[in-house]
């Protein structure tokens, strides 16, 4: 009925199953959520549009009440595109050259940032594929801010006002997870 699995941590995803009782449903949710792991975590709704508007309002207050935020998927559309408001961005897709994602928050790239594309967050900037674009993680100044890939090969890193560009032809992922973090006033790399 209620299929709920970790994106990554604190981020679940659910999943509603056709079920024609909202009570029963609330409650197993209520089950499998229980405990300090989930609190003050993030939520996505993973099939919200085939669900009735009306359970996907209480849905949503229901989890807000359990302690969860809501966060936005963005699955579609090109260019620029920004979004405050939420902690957590979800971005969808990959992005490609000359496309811009912006928000108040943190953002989670669930695909690649290509050669010319960019990440402006607020906070920090997780991407799920490659990193060949730019981020920019911490853009009102914040230095603790930092920015994961599975694949970092990027243009250019910016944390708080510290920035790192590479030459096309001096980075190459060693194959493994990497954090660009600040040590020492230095933008650095190392494994996760």
């Amino acid at each position: 009925m209620v299929e709920i699995k970790g994106i990554t941590l604190p981020v679940i995803s659910i999943r509603i199953g056709e079920e024609a009782n909202l009570q029963k449903v609330k409650e197993e949710i209520r089950k499998k959520v229980k405990g300090k792991l989930f609190q003050g975590g993030h939520f996505i709704i993973e099939n919200s549009e085939e669900l009735p508007s009306e359970w996907v309002k209480e849905l949503e207050d229901f989890l807000r009440d359990l302690d969860l935020v809501s966060i936005k998927r963005i699955s579609s559309g090109a260019g620029r595109k920004r979004e405050g408001g939420k902690r957590l961005l979800v971005v969808d897709r990959s992005l490609r050259s000359g496309q811009t994602v912006e928000h108040g928050g943190d953002v989670l790239v669930l695909g690649d940032v290509n050669k010319d594309a960019e990440v402006v967050a607020v906070g920090n900037i997780v991407i799920m594929g490659a990193l060949r674009g730019i981020a920019i993680a911490g853009a009102l100044g914040d230095e603790s801010a930092v920015v994961v890939a599975l694949r970092m090969e990027p243009q250019q890193i910016r944390i708080g006002k510290k920035i790192a560009i590479s030459d096309e032809s001096e980075r190459v992922s060693p194959g493994y997870p990497e954090v660009a973090r600040i040590e020492d006033g230095m933008i650095v790399l190392e494994k996760v």
